[in-house]
């Protein structure tokens, strides 16, 4: 191939990926090895992106390291563009969060990645992963067992995160870089076999580096991977929106019927899918919880499974402790409006007793009866109340139970409590009888939720 033609095949590719019509800002993630510099150097020629570089230093391998970082300072100098270089402790922070050197920097490096993406409005983090790369994440995640979505190699995109190159092998990489006299650091710490990936690469180099055919079939492999991955995941979203009684983003609340699940086959799979993006891979304990107790729960780091009778509620471990022992003090009507309340709550006082009686989400109490300052809170063990227009007290949580509230809802119901401790209103539920109005109610206080 002639170098003119291999030029612009490259150039066409990564054009591509950037649709601008206007000149447009992107970072660069550059370590100073083959396959950044190369990027670096290609999106240079491109006049509608203007091109800012960020490298990490690690400090992992000494004087290389800091080497490195005077490469691309010398590099985006002569080039005169920004360098963004920040330092890391590596070491400590994978210690101090128990994991691997590897993916401690990798941690650390999509954190300071996301946050320039942010500061600097950039359109893109434009990375230098290629289709090697993709293999050697085939046969890692093979190695570690996976289901299909582990076998599709590292996305061409994702989000913010775009890689220009993941069409390309490194021999056509290496190959560029030779016809255009591109310089690049060796990084030491890639012949190191302590590293699976490493060791995946050492195996890999004896088949594909000399191999067309090897490429090519696992490319074809991978885009089959693909395809077959796509009709997975619409068959996914098929079953979710029929398991789903009710589910919420913010906060997340997610409410589904088990005897939905029982019936999915193969029901190992379906769990999986379903369920892991949440942290939950304990299958075994996900079957068990669908007969389980009412009560009965299963966490994962971020997120929890709640059994509750014939349902399954996952939420955030945020939201399950967001109210426990909250306690708001209304002091007096006059500062409602400048508090930061969790309901959206009003109160306005009226003589006229019957105004306003019908309508919707309005409680309306006799005045005279209520003593400042009033609480706001959850439920509690012991609490009880006077049900509107009924005879006798009735405890909390058997009226919670009557209403099939469950333990989320218990806990995110709230109370407006009176001065002297009692109950005046179950917020969005019941009114107190002690405190309604009568013939006798000379002003009354309107509640709006």
């Amino acid at each position: 191939m002639k170098k003119i033609s291999y030029h612009h095949l490259f150039l066409d590719k990564i054009r591509k990926y950037f649709l601008f019509k206007t000149r447009k800002k992107v970072c660069v993630a550059v370590s100073g090895g083959l396959d950044s510099m190369v990027l670096i150097n290609l999106l240079l020629e491109i006049p509608e992106i203007e091109s800012e570089v960020a490298h990490c230093n690690f400090f992992l391998r000494k004087e290389e390291s800091d080497e490195d970082e005077i490469f691309i300072k010398n590099f985006c100098n002569q080039k005169n563009i920004i360098c963004h270089v920040k330092k890391f402790d590596t070491l400590n922070f994978s210690q101090k969060h128990k994991l691997s050197i590897q993916m401690a920097a990798r941690k650390l490096r999509y954190n300071w990645f996301s946050e320039l993406l942010k500061k600097n409005s950039y359109e893109y983090m434009v990375l230098g992963h290629h289709f090697d790369d993709s293999i050697e994440t085939f046969f890692m995640n093979v190695f570690r067992g996976t289901g299909i979505k582990g076998l599709l190699g590292i996305p061409n995109k994702n989000k913010k995160f775009i890689r220009p190159l993941s069409h390309f092998t490194k021999k056509e990489i290496l190959n560029y870089a030779k016809t255009k006299n591109i310089k690049w650091r060796l990084d030491s710490s890639n012949q190191e076999i302590k590293y699976l990936r490493n060791k995946i690469r050492l195996i890999l180099s004896k088949f594909y580096f000399f191999s067309f055919s090897f490429h090519n079939g696992l490319k074809r492999t991978i885009s089959h991977l693909h395809d077959e991955n796509l009709l997975i995941e619409k068959k996914i979203e098929e079953v979710c929106q029929e398991i789903t009684i009710e589910k919420k983003r913010n906060p997340f609340f997610w409410k589904i019927r088990c005897k939905k699940i029982k019936k999915l086959e193969p029901i190992s799979f379906y769990l999986f899918r379903l369920f892991s993006p949440y942290g939950f891979n304990d299958i075994n304990g996900m079957k068990h919880l669908i007969d389980a107790q009412s009560g009965k729960k299963l966490k994962s780091k971020n997120y929890c499974i709640i059994k509750n009778r014939n349902n399954w509620i996952l939420v955030s471990h945020k939201f399950l402790s967001k109210n426990q022992n909250k306690i708001y003090i209304i002091s007096n009507l006059s500062i409602v409006n400048k508090m930061l309340l969790p309901i959206d709550i009003k109160f306005f006082v009226n003589t006229e007793n019957t105004e306003k009686k019908n309508e919707k989400n309005i409680y309306l109490v006799d005045f005279e009866k209520v003593q400042f300052p009033l609480l706001l809170r959850t439920w509690r063990k012991g609490d009880f109340f006077y049900p509107f227009n009924m005879k006798g007290k009735k405890k909390l949580s058997k009226y919670y139970k009557e209403k099939k509230f469950s333990i989320l809802e218990k806990e995110h119901i709230w109370l407006l409590i009176n001065g002297n401790g009692y109950i005046i209103l179950i917020i969005g539920n019941r009114l107190d009888d002690r405190f309604k109005i009568t013939e006798n109610t000379k002003k009354v206080l309107g509640i709006k939720i």
